[in-house]
């Protein structure tokens, strides 16, 4: 039996933003050095379908974020750090509010960090990095994300430690036998041997669209658990 979805006879209602406790920007776009096989998004060098968002622009938004009581700030892509703007964007944000980005960690430069760790320094809200890294040794790791790109990923970790942070490792299970438990562990004795004394790790699940789905393993579409 297949229960048919609703279907409305009128447009939605619009209703006025109020308020945010987050804002989100794509700052990088959807050009990225790597071309990871469960990107949801299909970054890649090659893709320029959304393009990067520039400093004014970013300001522009910064400054409509506080009159919606707008908390904190994610910064994404694409890989936010090939924005030549990067710096300039989290400097000025950390004037508003607490900042967040989500990088690969693969092409950071000393001064970049210096500059950043500045920053925050002088600013009252924390800049957090959050470094996407998908096993725990190259061997798990490089084919799912790109030859070599664990040794880099992990370079970049031991350049924001040196420089103050304590980026969150954030982790996808790309395959449905993984266990989490080991998954998170073998993460913690890697990080601690690596020289990160305080990891911090966060588990997420693939989401099944875009390069996931190129790769046959789409979402399950929304009526499937509705048929009998």
């Amino acid at each position: 039996m297949t229960v048919p979805l609703p279907i409305l006879d009128s447009p939605a209602p619009i209703v006025p933003l109020a308020h945010l406790d987050e804002l989100w920007f794509q700052v990088g776009g959807t050009l990225c050095n790597l071309e990871c096989r469960h990107c949801f998004i299909s970054c890649s060098p090659k893709n320029h379908a959304f393009g990067f968002l520039d400093l004014e622009t970013i300001r522009g938004y910064l400054d409509e974020s506080v009159e919606i009581g707008v908390r904190e700030y994610y910064f994404t892509g694409g890989e936010p750090f090939l924005n030549r703007d990067m710096m300039s964007i989290l400097e000025l944000t950390l004037t508003y509010g607490p900042a967040t980005v989500l990088t690969n960690g693969t092409v950071f430069q000393e001064e970049w960090l210096e500059r950043l760790s500045r920053a925050e320094a002088d600013s009252p809200y924390s800049l957090e990095f959050r470094v996407s890294i998908d096993g725990f040794s190259a061997e798990d790791n490089d084919p799912v994300r790109g030859p070599g790109t664990f040794d880099r990923a992990m370079k970049g970790v031991r350049q924001l430690v040196d420089h103050g942070f304590l980026p969150i490792i954030t982790v996808t299970r790309t395959r449905d036998d993984q266990d989490e438990t080991a998954l998170f562990y073998g993460f913690e004795r890697m990080l601690r041997n690596q020289g990160y004394s305080r990891p911090r790790i966060k588990i997420l699940p693939t989401l099944r669209i875009g390069a996931e789905a190129d790769r046959g393993r789409a979402i399950t579409p929304m009526n499937a658990s509705l048929r009998k």
